[in-house]
């Protein structure tokens, strides 16, 4: 038998009807789904993903909304009211996601946003977040595997590194060579992790597939590049590693085995100063 979830996603059968919903169920508990939440159409014996949770009374409950994040999970959220017992954050449900006092940070006011992590209550079965997360987190990232692409989250920036947590468990790092694009704290996204120091498990993180595969990903893109620029690009293999950087995001070894590839192809010729497109 399947056990019902609180905080999770689940997919259950329709049961039963009732004045106020549908039930549905897991062959072993059932939880109502108000009618406010129930799609058009559904029948009995039908399959529903839902997210189940408790209402203000501490009944199970299910919805058909999606949360921000679920039980296990870290989210950016706003802080949209405080009490002497806690704080409510906006998690995306009708239900707002509470906060107990003694996991929040010392100051804290309405509509700031903070890094949160979801956990189920165990005593009294509700859903609830903490600010404290650092427990939850570790530094050791060594069953990941170079490559391998991963779930990360924004954690903070700086000049020097970007810290992010990688599938929700683990410490890890993006350095100034490998942001290629815009990020910001809260940010969701899928990493690839570029190495894992062999010594202490910490973790370096892309933000680009790796390997030479990887790499020959880029054709279209530099191709496109130079179409847009009539032609001709004042970068070359002799350009500086910074000005490779700048331009296309890649380091000077993955560039050169780009357009090295490209000129193979009869694509490109490769000048001292230039790249130019090959006139067919």
């Amino acid at each position: 038998m399947i056990r019902m979830r609180i905080g999770e996603y689940q997919e259950l059968k329709v049961v039963r009807d009732s004045p106020h919903g549908l039930y549905l169920g897991d062959g072993e508990a059932e939880v109502l789904l108000p009618r406010t939440f129930c799609p058009r159409g559904i029948r009995f014996g039908d399959t529903l993903e839902v997210f189940v949770l408790t209402d203000s009374e501490d009944r199970l409950v299910a919805t058909t909304q999606r949360p921000k994040a679920t039980v296990g999970e870290f989210a950016y959220l706003e802080v949209l009211s405080l009490t002497e017992s806690g704080a409510f954050f906006d998690w995306g449900l009708d239900k707002d996601l509470f906060c107990p006092r003694r996991e929040l940070p010392q100051y804290i006011q309405p509509d700031e946003k903070h890094l949160v992590r979801i956990y189920l209550d165990e005593v009294s079965g509700r859903v609830a977040c903490t600010t404290k997360f650092n427990k939850y987190l570790r530094s050791d990232g060594r069953e990941l595997v170079p490559g391998q692409a991963v779930k990360i989250l924004v954690t903070s920036l700086s000049r020097d590194v970007v810290k992010v947590i990688v599938e929700d468990r683990i410490k890890g790092s993006i350095f100034p060579d490998e942001w290629h694009d815009r990020l910001y704290v809260g940010e969701k996204r899928t990493g690839y992790v570029k190495t894992v120091r062999p010594d202490d498990g910490k973790v370096a993180i892309s933000l680009r597939p790796q390997g030479y595969q990887a790499v020959l990903g880029e054709k279209d893109r530099l191709m496109s590049s130079l179409r847009s620029a009539g032609g001709m690009l004042p970068v070359s293999d002799k350009s500086t590693p910074e000005e490779i950087h700048r331009r296309f995001g890649l380091s000077k070894g993955a560039f050169k085995k780009l357009i090295g590839s490209l000129y193979r192809e009869g694509q490109i010729e490769i000048h001292p100063d230039c790249i130019r497109l090959r006139k067919r």
